[in-house]
């Protein structure tokens, strides 16, 4: 038996795409994207099956896959976005339209009927998520900045240009304007094999930072009553932050104050909002901010670096860093480094 370069390419990325899955089983919020990169997987190893005569027409089930993605993605998003979500055997009811076209075996463009509309929606609502994710990190995590979930969304229109592309390629070879049909198609399969490895390294790394937030809306907005009420709140928060310098820590969350102060986050959150007129972020982040002023300032920390005083400070990101501190003060941290070095 000889393999073409196109089916060394299916059988590598759906073995690659098995591993990954098998690096993600223990994962229980990443449940989602192991669905995701193992239906990747088989939708390769089924494609060469097919190609190699190895599965007869009654197993060729390649146009299911197409209603699988969208649900897979967005049950990848709403693991990494929401705390308190768990997964359990009901969540199997958005693989039907699947498991239908799969035993059906309709003949094209029917399976397309379906599965683009299914994408779209399911899409839509994983943006959804991702936007009130970015919504609300900053009223939960001082390192919201660190949590973000920006890369999903450059991963989502990877995905979008790679499948223009593809759609190209099916035009191009129609319109027989002499392009390799296997060579792009095994570019195509290369550059969807990359995406997925990176968003299993940002994922796990997401999902190492606890960047899952409580299913609590809190809306980063001031109100203009209820002032009074949660003063003596904001009080024993900007005391427990002076006293014990929690804003040292990089990763504070909003949920270590309110369980300190034993009170509700929703509290907790809304006394920061009305007193600080600031989020939870940007409230612990000025205490920061503040004593890498203070340690710039000491002569006797002008041989150490701008990051090194960063760090101290509780400040766990360079970029992070940079941009926060510039946004604050209205210019960069070596420039304001400078500038105390020369009193």
């Amino acid at each position: 038996m000889t393999l073409s370069q196109l089916d060394i390419i299916q059988l590598l990325a759906g073995y690659h795409s098995l591993l990954l899955c098998l690096a993600l089983a223990a994962r229980k919020r990443l449940r989602g994207l192991m669905v995701l990169v193992g239906t990747f997987g088989l939708h390769m190893l089924t494609n060469l099956g097919v190609s190699e005569g190895y599965l007869g027409p009654e197993l060729d089930i390649t146009s299911a896959f197409g209603l699988v993605y969208g649900p897979a993605f967005y049950f990848f998003v709403l693991g990494i976005v929401e705390q308190d979500r768990r997964f359990d055997w009901r969540d199997l009811v958005h693989l039907l339209p699947a498991l239908i076209i799969a035993a059906w075996q309709p003949a094209p463009p029917v399976p397309y009927v379906f599965g683009l509309p299914s994408l779209v929606i399911y899409i839509t609502l994983a943006c959804r998520l991702l936007l009130r994710h970015g919504r609300q990190s900053p009223q939960f995590r001082s390192d919201s900045a660190a949590i973000s979930l920006s890369w999903v969304l450059h991963a989502l229109i990877a995905f979008a240009v790679l499948a223009a592309l593809d759609i190209l390629r099916e035009v191009a070879r129609l319109a027989d304007l002499g392009l390799s049909d296997d060579l792009a198609l095994s570019l195509v399969i290369i550059s969807v094999t990359t995406l997925m490895t990176a968003m299993f390294v940002r994922a796990r790394q997401h999902d190492d930072l606890k960047g899952a937030l409580p299913a609590l809306d809190i809306e980063p907005v001031v109100e203009e009553t209820g002032h009074a009420d949660y003063e003596p709140v904001f009080q024993r928060i900007n005391t427990l932050l002076v006293e014990e310098e929690n804003w040292r820590e990089p990763r504070l969350s909003l949920a270590e104050v309110a369980s300190k102060l034993r009170i509700s986050q929703r509290d907790a959150s809304r006394a920061i909002n009305l007193h600080s007129g600031q989020s939870f972020s940007r409230y612990v982040n000025r205490f920061r901010i503040a004593e890498v002023d203070r340690l710039m300032a000491d002569p006797d920390n002008h041989r150490r670096t701008v990051i090194e005083l960063a760090h101290e400070a509780g400040f766990n990101s360079k970029s992070a860093f940079n941009r926060i501190y510039r946004d604050e003060t209205g210019r960069t941290p070596t420039q304001a480094f400078q500038a105390h070095k020369s009193c």
